[in-house]
This record gives C-alpha cells, sequence and structure tokens, in this order.
C-alpha cells in the first residue's frame, strides 16, 4: 500500500507552545512560563505545580522561543558553558558549581563539550560558540584548557558577556583564576613547618604561565625561611617528554605514564635525596606515591608528599593525601557574579574584570 504525500502523515506537526502546556498542565500562562522560561525572585509557584509543569513540557517536548524573548528584549535566562570535557576531573568540579551558582540566580545553563564528538566537524568549539548564539544565550562562561584549540577573540567578539576561567590572553578580558603563586607557598610553608629540608617541585612546564607562577611561589616562600633554591630540585616534566592521561578508547581503561613517574623520583629522591615532593596535580602524586611504595620508600616518613587540585580520590589514596584545595566553589560563584553584572550592562573597571581565588591546602596524612 503507498502512502500518498497529502497523507496525514506527512503533515508537519506546529511546535507546542507555551498556552499548549499551561491548558495540559491545568495552569495559567503565567505560571508556566514563570517555570519554564527562568522565573526569578521569590517563587509564587509551588513545588508540586512546577513539577507537574516541567512534567508536561517534557512529554509535550516544549521548547522555548529564546529568540523570540529576545526580541521582545527579555532575557533567556541562559547562559552557554564552554568546557573540553564536562568529565575532566581538573575541571568537573568547576562546570558542577557552575551550574548550581547559575540555579540560585534563576538562569539554566547550556553545557558544550569542545572535544570528544568529531561529528560535529574539527572546529567543535567553534561549532558550540555559534550554537550559543542561536539559542540565544545571556553569556558564556569558558573553561576549556588554554592547550585546547579554539578562537577565543572569536568567542568574546560573538558573546561579549563571556567570562573566562584562567586567563585567555586577551586584552580587558573578565577571567577569575586561581592564585598558583599562592599555591605552592602554601604547601611548602607547610611543608618547612613539619620539618622538611629538601623541598623538590615536579611541575609540566615551567614555560607556561602557571609554571612560572608556580616556581616562583616555590622560589620566595623557600627564600622566606632562608632557604636557598637548587635547580637540581626542581622537575619539569615535559622536559622528559611527559603527557597527560588518555583513555583508551578501546579498552576504556584510562592510561597513565607511571614509568615516567620513576624519572621524578630518580632525579629528586635518589639524586637528590628531597624529602617531599610538591606535586604537579593530585594524579602525579598517586603515580609518585605507588612508584615509591614499590620501592620501599616509605610516605610520608622518608619523603612527604602534597597534591594540587583536592580530588576526591586525595581521600581514597593510602596513605590520604595532602593537596591544594583550588577553591572551586568559590571561582564558580564570582565568574557568575561577573557575567552578571555584564548582562545587566555594568561596565568591570580593571580591578572587578580580574580575580585572583586564594587556594586552601588541605592537611592530609601524606605529608
Amino acid at each position: 500500500m503507498s502512502i500518498e504525500q497529502n497523507s496525514p502523515i506527512f503533515e508537519k506537526r506546529s511546535p507546542v507552545r507555551l498556552v499548549d502546556v499551561a491548558k495540559a498542565a491545568g495552569v495559567s500562562r503565567w505560571a508556566a512560563g514563570y517555570v519554564l522560561n527562568g522565573g526569578v525572585g521569590r517563587s509564587r509557584v509551588s513545588n508540586e505545580t512546577a513539577s507537574r509543569i516541567r512534567d508536561v513540557a517534557h512529554r509535550l517536548n516544549y521548547q522555548p522561543h529564546f529568540a523570540a524573548r529576545q526580541l521582545r528584549g527579555k532575557r533567556s535566562r541562559t547562559l552557554g558553558v564552554l568546557v573540553a570535557s564536562a568529565g575532566d576531573p581538573l575541571r568537573s568540579f568547576l562546570v558542577q558549581y557552575l551550574d548550581a551558582e547559575a540555579v540560585k540566580v534563576g538562569c539554566r545553563t547550556f553545557m558544550a563539550n569542545t572535544i570528544g564528538n568529531p561529528s560535529v566537524g574539527p572546529n567543535q568549539f567553534d561549532f558550540h560558540v555559534e550554537q550559543f548564539a542561536r539559542r540565544g544565550v545571556d553569556g558564556v562562561l569558558c573553561a576549556v584548557h588554554h592547550w585546547f584549540p579554539g578562537d577565543r577573540a572569536a568567542l568574546l567578539d560573538r558573546h561579549p558577556n563571556t567570562v573566562f576561567y584562567e586567563s585567555p590572553g586577551i586584552p580587558d578580558a573578565a577571567y577569575v583564576t586561581v592564585g598558583r603563586e599562592e599555591a605552592v607557598r602554601i604547601a611548602v610553608r607547610h611543608l618547612i613547618e613539619r620539618g622538611r629540608r629538601r623541598i623538590g617541585l615536579a611541575v609540566m612546564d615551567l614555560s607556561h604561565p602557571s609554571g612560572k607562577a608556580r616556581l616562583r611561589g616555590y622560589d620566595k616562600e623557600l627564600a622566606a625561611h632562608n632557604f636557598a633554591t637548587e635547580k637540581r630540585l626542581v622537575f619539569q616534566g615535559n622536559s622528559i617528554g611527559l603527557a597527560y592521561a588518555k583513555c583508551n578508547e578501546e579498552t576504556g581503561a584510562w592510561e597513565f605514564p607511571h614509568d615516567k613517574m620513576d624519572r621524578v623520583i630518580d632525579a629528586l629522591v635518589v639524586d637528590q635525596k628531597a624529602d617531599a615532593i610538591v606535586t604537579h596535580d593530585d594524579f602525579w602524586a598517586a603515580s609518585i606515591l605507588r612508584s615509591l611504595r614499590a620501592r620501599g620508600i616509605r610516605v610520608p616518613e622518608d619523603v612527604a608528599l602534597v597534591g594540587y587540585l583536592n580530588h576526591y580520590l586525595a581521600d581514597w589514596i593510602d596513605p590520604p593525601l595532602t593537596t591544594v584545595d583550588l577553591q572551586h566553589r568559590v571561582a564558580a560563584q564570582q565568574m557568575i557574579e561577573m557575567v552578571e553584572k555584564m548582562i545587566a550592562g555594568e561596565t568591570l573597571d580593571d580591578a572587578e574584570r580580574v580575580s585572583v581565588v586564594r587556594p586552601k591546602l588541605i592537611v592530609r596524612s601524606s605529608s
């Protein structure tokens, strides 16, 4: 049996309107709009009613018309979040807090991963920047690592209300970052107070601004305690081709170059008799700890370790890892505050445009 092209099966369905959702949920159009289009302030819709409205909207596949709202001079109350990967442990807490803080000001977030989905084309960063424009986002929060591709200047041109996590290297851009110099200083200070005298620093790249800041903190804190900096106690990972962990797509296992952590131990502990190491991050620390144990070197009795990130694995390592917390919740609060000011039309002065979050040392058993 053939089907004629004018058959109802080919009829184009009209998009579901807000009034359709309201009618199906048995509420007013205002109530439906308040719940679905980002109402702020003290809610006049009960939780039960709001839940029913959302359920109906989901069942009817209702999609807010953001472009129409903008033409009427109204906010979409949506924020785009750019991240290399939402599952990236170096950014996952920040992404979580950004979403939570957005909800507090009556916004929703559109999450976009800029790696890992080749189906959208080679320029995934640029693709999502354009998608944000199509969706009519009010602002963008960019937390993509500097080593991943993406035209940050074009993003800022397309979405002036953009706040970055870490400096994008663009004049007058607004960004929030962590005080890396202070992070290493508090780690070194803690180790000196615990009686350590030969403290090593192991980082990935000393040529990048973040690596330079860590080295400055290391040098300054040693000098503050009348310790001389010894270049041989500083280890740079990329000098031996050390790479970050990668996921094996066939096995699903994360592969970390643990064998190269032996080079860190040889250089700092065996050759230079380091009794403590401030590591690049918690993953380096966990790998170094494993290699130390394999050699019969005790932590913290023989060598103390301090990580950087305060990932939840720090509590699961044996012994639990002393580490620097980057205060991602505070960073997220400040990023949301910045972007909301920009959306409201406020001009941020130099002091408001850049915010440096103070890190916090979390002391556990590894030191």
